[in-house]
């Protein structure tokens, strides 16, 4: 991933620099990886945020369906408690623990439907984002010139 990233902060820096006198460039420098380092936590906590919300809505969206006349409930059970009833031999824990394993398997579906939605939203940003690149500015470097060799 940091290669990735030194991939795409390379040329961001070349492109910004380029157009900036020389007697400026270490406050840009600066600004940069202000700019850099505040975008990265901001981006941080919105896909946190939006995971944590989007994981309570789906699991309450998944409550709905957890009523004692859902038959796929009930076979759940069935199954579960018997299951644990052979592990434990105490027909109240197996029960506890048939509601303990719903519970985990509910909250592992609510946890990845969020992080799909929290990648589907941040991969429309990209998508959106991505058309400001034909706003951008021609390079007026000469094929060849190092920014750093001035």
């Amino acid at each position: 991933m940091i290669t990735g990233l030194g991939m795409i902060f390379a040329p961001l820096n070349v492109a910004a620099f380029l157009y900036i006198p020389r007697s400026l460039r270490g406050a840009a420098v600066g600004l940069l990886a202000l700019l850099r380092n505040e975008g990265g936590s901001v981006g941080t906590t919105m896909g946190q945020t939006i995971t944590e919300r989007r994981e309570i809505f789906h699991a309450l969206r998944l409550n709905e369906n957890l009523d004692p006349f859902n038959p796929a409930v009930n076979s759940f059970f069935d199954r579960a408690d018997a299951a644990f009833l052979q592990q434990t031999g105490d027909p109240a824990a197996a029960h506890q623990m048939a509601l303990q394993s719903l519970e985990d398997l509910r909250e592992q579906q609510a946890s990845s439907l969020s992080y799909f939605d929290a990648f589907l939203i941040f991969a429309m940003l990209a998508v959106g984002l991505a058309f400001l690149v034909f706003v951008m500015r021609r390079s007026a470097a000469q094929k060849g010139q190092h920014v750093a060799a001035e």
